[in-house]
This record gives structure tokens, sequence and C-alpha cells, in this order.
């Protein structure tokens, strides 16, 4: 039975992450698309400084990634951001502060904007925000447009802070994601709602069962074999 419950506790594990193959597809929907400014498509557990391109006007931001708004301590996390102001002084929130439960938007130092969208936690997710550069910022969740920030245009460029914030010298992180980012564009422009659409059904098309799934499905069963034949 302990063995059992282990190989059961394995293929939890396998579950939490994206399946590699899914990953392979979004990544692949998005070199056959627009052409991105920057992309990051190793997983990150733990922020870094990471140069998303010179973007102007038009722009747009794209995460795959997995966060825990619950964790202890955790008040704010942000996504992607940065204090200093000629890389745009901006925070795209997982969870915004103070321990709100909902997505959101700062422009540091002026103003947090929260929206009505609930954080989903240990739920892995296809956000996107963007942006006309001058007016509003768009947030679309998993291939759909769910809310619009009608005071925040994005500014962001050049070095953020990812899977957190950076100071504005680019020496410390805070508001971290307690979680993982599992891949990331950048774009020097607006992505249509289609295109949109189209990276997160890649994303989540079905792949065949993995190899190490299959192990452990098999291990499952062997011990289930072996308990009748002793019995």
């Amino acid at each position: 039975m302990k063995h059992t419950l282990l190989l059961v506790a394995g293929l939890a594990s396998l579950a939490a992450a994206p399946a590699h193959a899914t990953l392979s597809m979004w990544q692949a929907e998005v070199a056959a698309g627009t052409a991105p400014a920057a992309t990051q498509f190793t997983t990150i557990t733990a922020p870094i400084l990471f140069d998303i391109g010179t973007l102007s006007g038009d722009r747009s931001l794209a995460f795959i990634f997995n966060g825990n708004a619950a964790a202890e301590g955790s008040v704010s996390s942000a996504l992607i951001g940065t204090q200093s102001v000629a890389n745009g002084r901006q925070g795209l929130k997982y969870e915004q502060w103070n321990d709100t439960g909902f997505f959101g938007a700062t422009a540091f130092g002026v103003a947090d904007y929260t929206s009505t969208v609930p954080v989903q936690d240990n739920v892995t997710l296809h956000a996107v925000f963007t942006s006309n550069g001058t007016t509003t910022t768009d947030f679309y969740l998993n291939g759909s447009l769910v809310y619009t920030f009608d005071s925040m245009a994005l500014a962001l460029t050049g070095i953020q802070g990812l899977g957190a914030a950076s100071n504005a010298e680019g020496t410390a992180f805070f508001d971290v994601l307690s979680g993982a980012v599992y891949g990331f564009a950048s774009y020097d422009s607006a992505l249509s709602p289609a295109e949109i659409s189209s990276h997160f059904a890649a994303f989540t098309a079905i792949p065949e069962p993995g190899s190490a799934a299959l192990a452990a499905l098999a291990g499952v069963a062997c011990l289930s074999r072996r308990r009748r034949v002793h019995a």
C-alpha cells in the first residue's frame, strides 16, 4: 500500500507541471506567429533579470505560469516588473497588493490597479497583457479577454524582473512570485484576440502520455497484481 501511495504521489507531481509536449506546442505556435521581441522558454522557479527588448507603442507580454498567492508571507506577487523609470516603472501582478486575491497592475509610485479576476492558485495558466501603449491594457486569461485596465497603458521595456519585480538598480527583487514561470514572450506589437486564442489552444492540446507517467501507472498495476497473488 505504501509503495502504491508513493507512485500515486509521483503521478500527482507529474501532473502539477505542464507536459513538455504542451510547452513545445505553445513554443512552436509562438514561433509561427507574430515575431516576438524576446522569449524565455526555460522554466524559472526563482526571479531573474530579463531583457524583454526595446518596446514602444503597442506591446504584449505573455506568460505560462503557476502561482500560489496563498503562500505564507505573500501579500503581493508580480509576474514581471521594475521600478526603473527608464524601463517603464510598472509591474504586472498575479496578486495585487495587499493580499487582495485578484490579478492587477501597478504604476509604481503612482497607483495600484486591481482587476475583478481572482487568482487561481496551483493551476498552470496562460496570461497575456496587451496594450495600445497610450491609454489601456487588456488582460487575457486562458485565451479570453477578462479585464481591461482603463487607466494604465504598458510602458515596460528593456531589463525587467521576471517572476518578480526588480528595484530601480536591478540589484534586488520584491513581490516575488511563489511558483514557476514555464514560458514567457514579449512583443513590440499588440497581439490580436485570435492569435492569443491560438497560442492558448496550442498549449492545451492533449499530448500523448509521457513515458514517466506510463511507467508510474505500470508500477501501480504491477503492485496491485502482486497484492492479489499474495493475498
